[in-house]
């Protein structure tokens, strides 16, 4: 996570200078001797020698330009992210129900096995709550949809956020947004239509599908919706699909797929993952050294629910 002063005393100087260089980036300028003097509450000479071991290792390229400063020219990202010490970057998914997420986190994993980054993953339900979450430092990456990005982060850069989009698709599969009602289900005057209030993409896509004036919400959670429909809490309702033990065909469930105009166009706005990082921070360098193209193409391979890394997530990661 981002390095700030008080974490100096928890690192050696090399760790600390490290994390210090990819938090500014290439091209960025070093503070002062004095200034790593202060927040190690070390001597010069250990500063020194810290740069040192960093230049001779290869991890970094130094310049000095007089007055201006020291610059970093160039670096071993590998070496750098080695010598930093950082700790596993942690990525805040939706709920395990969400494939979509869960095969870009795995696309992100497999693009950081070559810098042998560890990466761990969490869990929670509500892009509210993740941002909260990741607001208070209980993760170093966000994943949410474009449509919660257009909502929660419009001011993304005022608050030292950086926003990296996977592409259309990653989030939303176009398939995976359907409708879910009962088989037999006689024609009602006035649908009851089940709404997760915890949810903006749900609200937004529920209002598009089922304008208002023409039925009544009922609040649910809308990964449990065909558990309501089936119940008889509700009569039908927007569903992200997620695998089902049980084909809902043979509990007397049906799945549509989106047919108002406006719910389709809106589904194409909402469906790109969308990955939030603190702007200063040495993982947005890390970031920055994805290869997006490559991670999207990966992020969009057919679902594949026997992919040993689906099962491979530990439990304990799981946010309460």
């Amino acid at each position: 996570m981002t390095v700030i002063a008080h974490d100096a005393k928890q690192l050696s100087p090399v760790a600390f200078i490290a994390r210090t260089i990819l938090s500014l980036g290439l091209s960025g300028r070093l503070p002062t001797t004095s200034w790593f003097q202060d927040v190690l509450e070390i001597g010069s000479g250990t500063v020194q020698k810290a740069l040192q071991e960093l230049k001779k290792s290869g991890a970094v390229s130094l310049v000095s330009r007089g007055h201006q400063g020291t610059f970093v020219v160039s670096w071993d990202f590998p070496l750098l992210w080695d010598a930093a010490r950082m700790p596993p970057v942690h990525m805040l998914l939706p709920p395990r129900g969400s494939r979509e997420a869960t095969q870009v986190a795995s696309a992100f994993v497999q693009q950081c096995r070559q810098w042998d980054v560890v990466t761990t993953v969490g869990y929670l339900r509500g892009a509210r709550s993740r941002l909260a979450a990741f607001q208070q430092g209980e993760a170093d990456i966000m994943v949410i949809s474009s449509g919660s990005a257009q909502k929660l982060m419009a001011d993304a850069a005022d608050r030292g956020f950086e926003l990296f989009e996977v592409g259309n698709g990653s989030y939303y599969r176009p398939e995976s947004l359907v409708v879910v009602e009962k088989t037999d289900a006689a024609p009602a005057k006035r649908l009851r239509v089940g709404i997760d209030f915890h949810s903006s993409d749900h609200q937004r896509l529920t209002r598009a599908q089922f304008p208002e004036q023409a039925c009544d919400y009922i609040e649910v959670d809308f990964t449990l919706l065909p558990r309501s429909v089936f119940l008889g809490e509700i009569d039908t309702g927007v569903w992200h699909q997620e695998p089902s033990l049980i084909p809902l065909e043979k509990i007397g469930l049906t799945i549509k797929p989106l047919d108002n105009p406006q719910a389709l166009a809106l589904a194409e706005t909402l469906s790109s993952a969308v990955l939030v990082v603190r702007s200063a921070s040495p993982v947005a360098q890390l970031l920055r050294q994805i290869d997006f193209a490559t991670l999207n193409a990966q992020a969009m391979q057919p679902l594949n629910a026997a992919d040993p890394w689906f099962d491979s997530v530990p439990d304990i990661l799981r946010f309460r």
